[in-house]
C-alpha cells in the first residue's frame, strides 16, 4: 500500500472512531433513564455491555477483552498496511474495535444505544465492524488487495489498474 492510501486509511479510522465516541458521549448525556422512541425498528435506549459482541462472555475480565481486541485490530492494521487485506473493510473493522476499546478502557464497559427489542442493543462501532466484515466477505473472491476494495485518497490521483 502506498503512503497516500496509508494516510487516507488512518484518517478514516480516526474519523470513524471519533464519530462513534461522539455518539456514545451524546447517548450517555441524553438517554440516561429516558429512552427515545423513533419511528421504525430501532429506538434509542442507553445500555452498557460488559462482555463481547452480543453481550457474550461477561465473566471475562475487561483487560483480557481489551488485549484480545487490540491484538486483532493491530494484526488487521498490519495486514492492511502491507497490502494483504482490503483497506476499506479493514478501516471499518479497526475503527469499530478501537472505539469500543477506548470506551471499555474509559468506563469498564461499552456504551450501547441502538435498541430493537429483538436484537441485543448495539452502537455505531458495532455497525462499522459488521459492515466491514460483510464488505470483506462479499469481496473475498478478489485476492489482489492492493487495488480493491479500498479507500482512495482522492479521485485525481487514482489510476485505474487492470
Amino acid at each position: 500500500m502506498n503512503s497516500a492510501r496509508r494516510r487516507t486509511m488512518v484518517a478514516w479510522i480516526a474519523a470513524l472512531t471519533t464519530i462513534d465516541l461522539a455518539t456514545k458521549i451524546w447517548a450517555t448525556a441524553t438517554l440516561d433513564d429516558k429512552p427515545i422512541t423513533l419511528p421504525g425498528p430501532i429506538d434509542l435506549q442507553l445500555g452498557y455491555n460488559n462482555g463481547t459482541a452480543f453481550g457474550l462472555f461477561t465473566n471475562i475480565p475487561p483487560l483480557l477483552i481489551t488485549a484480545a481486541t487490540l491484538t486483532i485490530a493491530l494484526a488487521l492494521l498490519t495486514a492492511a498496511w502491507n497490502g494483504r487485506t482490503p483497506t476499506g473493510p479493514a478501516a471499518l473493522i479497526i475503527a469499530g474495535a478501537l472505539a469500543n476499546t477506548i470506551d471499555r478502557l474509559e468506563a469498564g464497559s461499552v456504551v450501547d444505544m441502538l435498541h430493537t427489542g429483538w436484537w441485543p442493543t448495539f452502537n455505531v462501532a458495532d455497525i462499522f465492524i459488521t459492515t466491514g466484515v460483510a464488505w470483506w466477505a462479499i469481496t473475498a473472491t478478489n485476492t489482489d488487495h492492493s487495488t480493491s476494495p479500498t479507500i482512495e485518497p482522492s479521485s485525481t490521483t487514482h489510476q485505474h489498474q487492470t
